[in-house]
């Protein structure tokens, strides 16, 4: 199993979380959203299962959480050797991409570059744009939040009625 983190600043704003849940599973850092211009994702977390070939065999795409039953039982199944069918049944239909989801992930990735360089202002601008063209993109909006206001991200917990607030006014 392993686990994929999106969050433009880094391991060493995953970590603690990571420590907090114990984590026993390899989680990488996707720093540049680039799983979300593979697979067209717009939210996390996502749950993908792959095989020993390459051979991706399910796919939920937003709210895929192994503390939930359905979705606990999903991977147990699937790890004893579940039919496609049964992982197809369980499918749920997702949105993805879009016609402007390239090109706002493109954006996002010219922000993380400049990001990189410690140009802020234009980090920001790009990621507006990014923000603007997929406004229903929750990865590209919520590593805008974070890098604006840290404290509603890394200070422990989350704040869930923050981002509730913004999305409200629509920020």
């Amino acid at each position: 199993m392993v686990s994929v983190a999106v969050d433009v600043q880094g391991p060493e704003k995953v970590l603690p979380y990571l420590e907090k849940a114990d984590a026993k599973f390899v989680t990488l850092i996707d720093q540049i959203n680039l799983l979300s211009g593979l697979f067209g994702f717009k939210a996390v977390p996502n749950g993908l299962l792959i095989d020993e070939s390459g051979i991706l065999n399910y796919q939920k795409y937003s709210g895929f959480d192994v503390r939930r039953r359905e979705f606990r039982e999903i991977v147990e199944t699937w790890i004893e050797g579940a039919s496609a069918e049964w992982l197809l049944s369980r499918m749920k239909e997702d949105v993805m991409g879009g016609p402007d989801h390239q090109k706002a992930i493109r954006l996002f990735q010219i922000g993380v570059d400049y990001y990189n360089q410690g140009k802020l202002k234009e980090s920001l601008e790009e990621w507006g744009r990014a923000r603007d063209l997929e406004p229903d993109n929750w990865v590209i909006r919520k590593q805008i939040w974070a890098v604006q206001n840290p404290e509603k991200f890394y200070d422990g917990k989350v704040d869930g009625n923050w981002q509730q607030h913004q999305i409200e006014q629509g920020t």
